[in-house]
């Protein structure tokens, strides 16, 4: 009966060290030091003929926007020739997908490149005075209007046209 008994314990103890080894960990958080990929390459035209592209090291100029998840660039700073009231941008990704956007829209909204801290390059518009906004505990269950800013993800290529 003894023997049956510590072959049972056995039996049990080495299950539970099993199931811990096959136990997955959450991946490890993004880091806060946020830096945007060594390789960026995000070519610029203007009204047709190719400007120097947008990289790393063109981002290493202070955001116009930061806080500690994201950091954000006029793209009007980034490209001076989008300045202008009235341009348009147009963001491509590299499978084709574009988006559109005025400067600034017709809600006063501006152009960024913004930095995610995963590390992603997103195209997209922000409110110059609450670049980003706080969607958590807004709305009411089910009624939450949620982000409605369009974006684009990756970003291949930035079309500037000035208006006549």
């Amino acid at each position: 009966m003894r023997l049956l008994l510590v072959a049972l314990a056995l039996v049990a103890c080495s299950k539970a060290s099993d199931e811990a080894s096959a136990k997955k960990w959450q991946a490890q958080p993004p880091l806060k030091e946020m830096a945007p990929p060594a390789d960026l390459s995000i070519a610029v035209a203007v009204d047709g003929a190719a400007r120097p592209a947008i990289t790393a090291a063109t981002l290493d100029q202070k955001p116009d926007f930061e806080d500690a998840e994201r950091k954000a660039w006029l793209i009007a700073h980034l490209v001076p020739e989008a300045a202008p009231a009235g341009t348009t941008i147009e963001a491509s990704s590299p499978t084709g997908v574009s988006l559109k956007l005025a400067h600034p829209t017709p809600e006063g909204l501006e152009p960024v490149l913004f930095l995610t801290r995963r590390g992603e390059i997103v195209v997209s518009t922000v409110d110059p005075k609450d670049p980003f906004p706080q969607y958590h505990g807004k709305g009411g269950r089910l009624h939450r209007a949620g982000d409605s800013m369009p974006r684009l993800t990756p970003v291949a290529k930035l079309v500037v046209t000035r208006a006549p």
